[in-house]
């Protein structure tokens, strides 16, 4: 269902006392050290105004050059990490992500990015464990449903409930939150409270397809088969909807908390 930089710290003052041509050396120094992180930083802005209008590729290559001159800037590696996600390189993502956190092990915006990845691959408990330190950290409703995805698919529903709870006070009106509350709920078969929660999300004149959906496979785990099967969901075959509806149907047969979410989440993206 399932996006404040720190730059590094100026280098140390010479300490005093030293000679005159001590001086001029460690002067020189400075200076040169401080190229490439003028570099850096002029390529990180080339980057992201590149990157802003589109130009992905081009970016990442950037975004590659000022991460090989960063030894220090954990930011970096993250800017790096999300632009090998969003080129479609998992692998490269969780490498940069993980090159960050060693420089840098409290990067909230790493350990999203890494968390990330690990959701994306399937990894559902491991995702669970590193966003649980980085969804509170980067506060975000992004970060928040992440997390209750992850726990979801770990078998969680209690937790994930909490997530999603947390993500729809940073921006009540999000309607995806809401589904993802509402089957959080389902799951642990608080199944009045979800039928509810969706009924508030497809009343809404901003819902689309796969909020019908879900309200669909939520009547239909809760029994009420007449319900699900009056839904009417927006651009959707008969066929289709007889389809959703009879794996719907099997759901409540399932008894892993963990298998069935992950049931619904295919369901839910047919």
């Amino acid at each position: 269902m399932i996006m404040k930089h720190l730059v590094g710290g100026i280098l140390p003052v010479l300490t005093l006392g030293l000679a005159v041509t001590g001086c001029m050396s460690g002067t020189a120094e400075q200076t040169a050290a401080k190229k490439p992180v003028s570099e850096q930083s002029r390529l990180m802005k080339i980057a992201r105004d590149i990157d802003a209008k589109g130009e992905s590729g081009t970016a990442l290559a950037l975004y590659e050059r000022a991460a090989e001159m960063s030894e220090n800037d954990s930011t970096v590696h993250v800017r790096l990490g999300n632009a090998r996600m969003k080129d479609g390189d998992p692998d490269g993502a969780e490498q940069a992500y993980r090159s960050a956190l060693q420089i840098n092990p409290q990067d909230a915006n790493a350990m999203l990015g890494l968390g990330t990845v690990q959701l994306q691959r399937g990894d559902a408990s491991a995702a669970a464990r590193i966003l649980a330190s980085a969804a509170p950290a980067v506060n975000t409703v992004s970060a928040y449903n992440k997390l209750g995805t992850a726990m979801v698919l770990s078998g969680d529903g209690a937790g994930a409930e909490g997530a999603f709870a947390k993500a729809l006070a940073l921006q009540p009106g999000n309607l995806d939150t809401k589904t993802n509350l509402a089957l959080a709920q389902a799951l642990s078969n608080k199944l009045p409270d979800a039928s509810t929660s969706m009924n508030s999300v497809v009343t809404s004149p901003l819902a689309e397809k796969r909020h019908f959906i879900n309200y669909m496979i939520i009547l239909s785990m809760s029994g009420d088969s007449a319900g699900a099967r009056a839904i009417d969901v927006p651009d959707m075959a008969v066929n289709q909807k007889n389809q959703i509806l009879a794996k719907a149907a099997k759901l409540r047969s399932i008894q892993d908390p963990a298998k069935r979410a992950q049931a619904i989440g295919l369901l839910a993206s047919a």
